[in-house]
């Protein structure tokens, strides 16, 4: 008959083993691609004590390449800068969907002008910080719209940013 002493050796060998095979079962299948879920905070380390780098908008793809507790490590495949954001605002996508590529919504994307000085801000929304002051009659590169927000990026690699759609009007060469 086995002692008590090795039964207990046996079940937290087992508790040990089967946590080591659980936690790289769950490493491998977190990388990868994911969807934001809500505006998130990319974060410079895993932890809400860490500063805020930027802020992710809803619905953009991103990629995983670890975790840390509740908080999964993000990396640009543009160069972006890397960071965490918290799990409860993403959600993993399928190969499929990973693949398809990010296509801007023809309807929107393109050169336009400002049509009067505004603000661009960190995210689609006025509660954001403004991160630039553009002024009337300068041409910005929108690439997707969020509700009455247009994203704008730089050709030049300025930092981007959202502007109202009603402060712009689509660019036309005869001006």
């Amino acid at each position: 008959m086995p002692r008590q002493k090795d039964i207990r050796y046996l079940i937290v060998m087992f508790v040990v083993v089967s946590g080591f095979l659980t936690s790289l079962l769950f490493a491998q299948t977190i990388k990868g691609a994911y969807r934001t879920t809500a505006d998130v905070s990319l974060r410079s380390g895993p932890g809400m004590n860490y500063p805020i780098v930027t802020t992710l908008p809803k619905g953009i793809n991103i990629n995983v390449v670890g975790r840390e507790g509740y908080w999964l490590k993000v990396e640009s495949k543009h160069g972006g800068q890397q960071g965490y954001v918290d799990e409860q605002f993403t959600q993993p996508i399928g190969p499929t969907e990973a693949a398809a590529p990010k296509t801007p919504t023809s309807s929107v994307a393109g050169t336009y002008k400002t049509v009067k000085d505004v603000d661009l801000r960190q995210g689609p929304g006025a509660k954001y910080p403004v991160i630039a002051k553009i002024p009337s009659g300068i041409r910005v590169n929108v690439v997707r719209a969020e509700g009455d927000w247009l994203r704008v990026e730089s050709k030049r690699g300025a930092k981007p940013g959202y502007l109202e759609k009603r402060s712009v009007e689509r660019w036309d060469d005869h001006y």
